[in-house]
């Protein structure tokens, strides 16, 4: 048990400590079924937790599937999570990911463009998913992973610890529910 708290505390910290200050969140809407648009700017004064991800994709799965245990345990502390599929098919695909999985949070689609400008990356990068967006209350992307980081082997250790981290930061409103 020390052991395993040892090392999630060890990825946290190399988290945080292997990365710059962070960088704005782009200012990207993000479509939902039933056609209303999600502007993640109402989530300052949250830490945001955004997953860039794919509805083919078995890793995928499993953090949208993770997210929706820390989105219950921690947000009465501050935490939102948010999710976005990408890819051409995501706008069709995207309302049975939301009947299987059944995410406490809310989920919606991208374009490859959107995608991309939210991630950060250049027209010819190709996305590796699940992408992983940890936001400051501030609206500042303090960490970012991409599904072929190693720290994504532990997914659920790197996730927990940055979550924790980023609930420390200043101007995170509670939400003041058990």
């Amino acid at each position: 048990m020390l052991r395993r708290i040892l090392l999630a505390l060890t990825l946290a910290t190399t988290v945080f400590a292997a990365l710059p200050p962070g960088r704005p969140l782009a200012d990207v809407p993000i479509p939902q079924s039933g056609g209303q648009k999600l502007d993640l700017k109402q989530y300052r004064g949250k830490a945001l937790v955004l997953a860039l991800i794919s509805t083919d994709c078995e890793n995928c799965d499993h953090a949208v599937d993770f997210l929706k245990i820390i989105q219950s345990e921690s947000a009465s502390q501050g935490l939102q999570v948010v999710a976005a599929a990408g890819g051409p098919e995501a706008a069709k695909s995207i309302v049975s990911f939301g009947t299987l999985h059944k995410p406490n949070f809310p989920l919606g689609y991208l374009d490859r463009a959107s995608l991309l400008k939210l991630a950060n990356l250049k027209p010819g990068d190709r996305p590796f998913v699940p992408i992983l967006m940890f936001v400051d209350a501030k609206g500042i992307v303090r960490v970012q992973l991409h599904g072929d980081d190693p720290l994504m082997s532990k997914m659920e250790v790197a996730i927990r610890g940055t979550v924790r981290e980023l609930l420390k930061e200043p101007g995170i409103v509670k939400s003041g529910k058990p």
